[in-house]
């Protein structure tokens, strides 16, 4: 199964290195600096649709130029997104308290940085096992 993983990050380091491990994993990764230049920004609604969502995995900072990851995510929300939100991820150094509160209530997945690549391993590989198990 090739997986579809949209990543935010405005540090190219950090994207470009999402990016190459996510492809040696199978997945088909489109990456952006900034929500803004994500085309699905863009959409009045989510193109997906219950049986295959727009992507499998979300993988976003959240301080970027433009719009924070959490905008985004909540953004997305409004919108109607049907990703299944255990396989949406944010990543940042620090969430002020209404911040923390507002991830939960998205029930996103937050890394600390830096990220612990056991976790987010770990992680992935739990969304990859549901991703399967809903395919079939």
């Amino acid at each position: 199964m090739t997986y579809r993983t949209l990543i935010l990050e405005d540090d190219e380091n950090v994207r470009r290195l999402l990016a190459m491990y996510l492809r040696k994993r199978g997945h088909e990764v489109l990456s952006y600096d900034s929500p803004i230049r994500c085309p699905d920004l863009e959409w009045s609604a989510c193109r997906g649709d219950q049986q295959r969502p727009c992507f499998d995995f979300l993988i976003s900072d959240n301080m970027m130029p433009g719009m924070t990851g959490l905008e985004f995510l909540e953004m997305q929300e409004r919108r109607g997104c049907q990703m299944d939100c255990r396989h949406k991820a944010l990543i940042t150094g620090y969430l002020q308290e209404h911040e923390k509160t507002l991830a939960d209530k998205l029930n996103c997945h937050v890394f600390q940085k830096p990220i612990d690549w056991g976790d987010f391993c770990h992680w992935l590989e739990e969304g990859e096992i549901h991703c399967m198990d809903a395919a079939s």
